[in-house]
């Protein structure tokens, strides 16, 4: 119930009109500025406290946001070389973990994808449990493939993708050493 009133307050901020968590809303209109600026400053907030509450509770806390699966993502900064860790949205398929790299809508890539495409050596936390992945840009078919099970994950994420003026990439972990991660 808090989720739900939590999603209504960010989306009301961010767009100026009503949503309803995990139904698309049909909007395909592109972010002006002003709510794009709205968007990464709440984002900025939701991340700050998910991440916090993530490494207190080692996990146990925090890995799920709106009723969905969220895992710690940790990149190497592209620039800075330092360790750099995101909560996200996650789907797994078999020994692989599936990401969009949706940065909420926002007309940017995500830090983490920017910083993956130079080092694709990740590390993800999972209720606490710590594993090495190598991340991969999944191809047109498979993305074609996966799209409606991450939808079936989180609805919203096609709503991103209309509003968003860049592509929004699916990505792929593996575990390091497997076959399909080399």
């Amino acid at each position: 119930m808090i989720k739900t009133y939590l999603f209504r307050i960010l989306h009301l901020f961010v767009l100026g009109e009503k949503g309803d968590l995990g139904e698309p809303t049909g909007r395909n209109k592109k972010y002006t500025r002003s709510q794009e600026q709205r968007l990464n400053l709440s984002r900025k907030v939701i991340t700050w406290g998910n991440v916090w509450l993530l490494r207190i509770s080692r996990g146990r806390l925090g890995n799920s946001f709106m009723g969905r699966p969220v895992l710690l993502l940790t990149t190497i900064g592209r620039k800075s070389g330092k360790p750099r860790s995101q909560p996200v949205y996650f789907m797994r398929d078999g020994e692989r973990v599936v990401l969009v790299a949706s940065n909420a809508g926002s007309s940017h890539d995500p830090f983490w994808l920017s910083n993956a495409r130079v080092n694709p050596i990740v590390s993800i936390a999972e209720r606490g449990n710590i594993q090495k992945m190598t991340l991969r840009i999944a191809s047109e078919e498979e993305e074609t493939q996966l799209w409606p099970r991450l939808l079936a994950v989180f609805p919203n994420w096609q709503d991103g993708r209309d509003c968003c003026w860049r592509k929004i990439p699916v990505v792929l972990l593996e575990p390091c050493g497997s076959a399909a991660a080399q």
